[in-house]
């Protein structure tokens, strides 16, 4: 009893086992002698490990390491060992056998003439043996007064594989391609002719009275379209049709407020559509798939937004229009400076449209005037915020705040905004300051990092000839006048208003 359970416990133990991993086997296959015969083989050849047990799907009798007597085609075998298990798929192909001959094709004249030609020609060498399959009695090598169909002829050499090769006659014909030919709006097919077995046509004639070999389908045409091809000599007429049709495009409706601000940020709605996608466009460059984008504008006046659907098959409707009138935002302008080496700051004010303003350091209110000028005694050297809101009746406001830092080298504060509009007021940037020129640079950026501009001397001002609204970064280098060892390094950004 004992003797019968050792191999029972054994068995169970393996089939307890995880997946088995793969027997280390590869294959070597042969291909048949020639195409269509049953010579071709497989074998597995084992790498290492082993003894193996092989099935194969073909032939479940067969058990060995080699499959005989094959045919081109697909075979599974599965490997087993004691802790291995691999299935291999193979594939078993016939031989590449050149051509013995060519086959030249003289077209039917006409559809149903049945006045089709071809002609073998064996290459050099043989003796060659060869029948048209079609008539194994024909020894002409040219055949004619042919109809439609496919000619083979099969040629054997003395040694080695019989080449098969073939032709195919077909009716003289025109066809329409092009397309697609369910089209969207607006991207109509251009349909062309394509003439196949020989025909060769002197006039062409669509249905829509054109003349032409190629036909450009109208936007919005449903219809069967016709093509009659006629060759004058012989007489011949050949006809195609297609029907054309053009998609039902998505559609979408845009929900724009009348007015916004410049530089503010405001969402755009989506009040209706049946689209699987959608895309935005606005401005210069802006763009959004999202169904309520939030978009904003650097310039006032009427601006455009567009809105356009897309189903999956790619079809958009035509784009949807609409415009909103941007309102000027009113600048909060102000530029600070420190007198060296004292912790007295001079501010001046330059928010000349806005209606009314406020002026803050930290949480006190300084004053509420728009423009001017403050000298301001911090009695301490610290980090100070100062905030100005500028406003104005339409909402436009603005509001800009720094962190000036008050110390004992002197620190330039450069104003965030100008507007060289040419009307005399706040045209140029920075305003002239007094500090030495040893290590002063002032440089100015564009959005891409390129430098449009750079000055050494502390009283030259750019006045952005040449270059559009927007927000420049910049960078400031000088040297502490109360310590000329320290190098004072600042960068901020300025908003080009016009």
């Amino acid at each position: 009893m004992r003797r019968i359970l050792a191999p029972l416990a054994v068995m169970a133990a393996l089939v307890a086992q995880a997946q088995f991993a793969p027997c280390d086997v590869t294959v070597s296959v042969t291909s048949p002698t020639c195409p269509g015969l049953a010579d071709g083989a497989i074998t597995v050849v084992s790498q290492s490990g082993g003894p193996y047990l092989y099935e194969w799907v073909h032939d479940v009798l067969l058990t060995d390491a080699t499959a005989n007597n094959l045919l081109a085609g697909a075979y599974t075998v599965e490997v087993t060992g004691f802790d291995c298990d691999t299935i291999i798929d193979v594939i078993v192909t016939d031989p590449v056998v050149p051509p013995l001959g060519t086959l030249d094709v003289t077209d039917l004249t006409c559809e149903g003439a049945d006045d089709g030609a071809i002609t073998l020609t064996l290459n050099p060498g043989g003796p060659f043996v060869w029948f048209w399959t079609h008539d194994p009695v024909e020894t002409n090598t040219t055949i004619t007064d042919l109809p439609i169909g496919v000619y083979g002829v099969l040629i054997s050499p003395p040694i080695g594989c019989p080449s098969y090769i073939e032709a195919t006659l077909g009716n003289p014909d025109v066809n329409i391609t092009g397309g697609p030919l369910a089209y969207c709006p607006n991207e109509a097919p251009l349909l062309t002719t394509e003439l196949v077995f020989g025909f060769q046509p002197h006039i062409y004639e669509w249905g829509t009275g054109d003349t032409l070999s190629s036909y450009q389908v109208p936007p919005g045409t449903n219809a069967t379209i016709t093509i009659t091809a006629t060759d004058t000599v012989l007489n011949c007429v050949a006809t195609a049709t297609v029907d054309v049709t053009e998609l039902v495009p998505p559609f979408a409706v845009p929900l724009l407020v009348d007015t916004a601000c410049q530089n503010v940020a405001f969402i755009v709605n989506t009040l209706a559509t049946n689209g699987d996608s959608l895309e935005w466009t606005w401005g210069v460059d802006g763009y959004s798939n999202a169904r309520d984008p939030l978009i904003s504008f650097p310039e006032p006046g009427w601006q455009y937004v567009t809105l356009q659907a897309f189903d999956l098959a790619g079809c958009g409707n035509l784009p949807v229009l609409d415009s909103i009138f941007i309102v000027a935002q009113t600048p909060a302008i102000f530029t600070a400076r420190q007198i060296p080496c004292t912790p007295i700051v001079e501010i001046s004010l330059g928010s000349l449209t806005a209606d009314s303003c406020a002026f803050y350091i930290g949480d006190s209110l300084v004053t509420h005037d728009c423009t001017g000028f403050i000298q301001w005694d911090h009695r301490l050297y610290d980090f100070y915020p100062y905030t100005l809101f500028a406003t104005q009746a339409n909402g436009c406001n603005d509001t800009t705040t720094t962190i000036v830092d008050v110390r004992t080298e002197p620190t330039l504060f450069l104003a965030n905004a100008f507007t060289p509009n040419n009307d005399g007021i706040n045209d140029t940037w920075p305003v002239r300051v007094d500090i030495p020129e040893l290590g002063y640079e002032l440089r100015m950026f564009n959005r891409w990092g390129e430098s449009i501009w750079v000055t050494n001397n502390p009283q030259e001002q750019w006045d952005a000839s040449g270059i559009p609204m927007g927000v420049y970064v910049y960078t400031m280098k000088m040297r502490d006048p109360c310590s000329t060892t320290n190098e004072i390094v600042k960068q901020g950004h300025v908003t080009l208003f016009r």
